[in-house]
């Protein structure tokens, strides 16, 4: 699977405009601002990651942190030293994370260091260039090429930290009768950040309209895919004696669950797993009474695969696993040749799915 699409990046011309831009600096005091590797470029540079598949041994990744109102700043980027910083804006994360990365990338750059972003014109690109303008005084189009633009802006002696820094406060609540009386936190940067997504929200109205374990209450819950945690956190919420292990890729996403978590009061009993997919082993295996999966349907069919095959050695022998999905043939596939028994719920614009697999399948 790739990372958010950074592993496919490399015939972007928008990746090759900021390569091309930064090719010559010393790696040592380069910053990828979330946005992937870049060809050509020598091992070294500092690179902020927000999943965890995007960790590499040819750069120092630092993850990805919320910011808030706590201002946390990693501490390899505490002191503006850097003499480039680059920004290739991951659209389908909102124009509010771009935002967020070019004033990340602003405020990590010492005086008179070079601000990079690439972007097409149609896609946000003026829009971008005046973020840039505000931060740091003035922008400049250096390159075009097949609609897209290079921006670059130098970070002035004088500059606002705390107009940069409000960039990096921005946050959202996730209000919804599903989740109870306390809403999610989200920022930008994680999936469906501003509501309640239509998959999560399908699947718990069909939860809640099923009589889901019966008088059984599950003991051990798996959320897989958690984001920031509404699956999961439901399920805490349900079965108060329950415990809950939410595995989820997205760094930012990870940190969110735990928080959430506290806000509802069960963060004791609330395990977050920052990984892409399930371990290869671990203590619960093959003692979970119920997954919860809104997985990624986009994703290609053999890393879909790679994600899913798991469960069945997880879960107890008949616990089931429901997931909610726009592409039920693929998972259907996928849990078929697994020996799972499915039982198929259509609902507007997805499938949930219960998979179980009987002993000795």
């Amino acid at each position: 699977m790739s990372a958010e699409g950074l592993q496919d990046s490399a015939d972007d011309p928008g990746v090759r405009l900021l390569a091309a831009a930064v090719r010559n600096i010393d790696p040592r005091e380069l910053l990828l601002v979330h946005s992937g590797p870049l060809p050509g470029l020598r091992p070294g540079a500092t690179r902020l990651i927000l999943d965890v598949r995007e960790r590499s041994s040819d750069a120092t990744c630092v993850p990805a942190t919320r910011f808030g109102a706590r201002m946390d700043v990693p501490a390899a980027l505490a002191e503006p030293r850097f003499a480039a910083a680059v920004v290739w804006p991951r659209a389908h994360l909102g124009k509010d994370f771009s935002e967020a990365c070019l004033a990340l990338g602003a405020l990590a750059l010492r005086p008179g260091g070079r601000l990079y972003c690439a972007v097409r014109k149609n896609k946000g690109g003026p829009s971008l260039a005046r973020v840039m303008t505000a931060l740091c005084g003035d922008v400049e189009v250096l390159e075009r090429d097949l609609g897209y633009f290079l921006y670059m802006s130098e970070k002035p002696a004088r500059f606002d930290v705390d107009a940069a820094r409000a960039y990096l406060a921005v946050e959202y609540e996730i209000a919804d009768p599903l989740l109870g009386p306390a809403p999610l936190l989200a920022v930008p940067g994680v999936f469906c950040r501003k509501h309640l997504d239509d998959g999560t929200r399908a699947l718990l109205l069909e939860l809640e309209r099923q009589d889901v374990l019966g008088d059984r209450p599950p003991r051990q819950v798996l959320d897989l895919g958690a984001g920031v945690g509404p699956l999961g956190l439901w399920a805490a919420r349900r079965w108060p004696e329950a415990r809950v292990l939410a595995v989820e890729s997205n760094l930012l996403a990870v940190e969110l669950v735990a928080e959430n978590a506290a806000r509802l009061g069960c963060g004791a009993r609330v395990t977050v797993l920052a990984g892409d997919g399930l371990p290869t082993n671990g203590q619960q295996r093959g003692h979970l009474d119920l997954a919860l999966v809104n997985p990624p349907t986009h994703a290609e069919p053999e890393a879909f695969a790679r994600l899913i095959d798991p469960l069945k050695s997880w879960l107890r022998p008949g616990a089931p696993a429901y997931f909610v999905v726009n592409r039920a043939a693929m998972l259907a596939q996928v849990l078929g040749r697994s020996g799972a028994e499915l039982v198929t719920h259509e609902v507007p614009g997805f499938s949930v799915v219960r998979a179980t697999w009987p002993q000795g399948r």
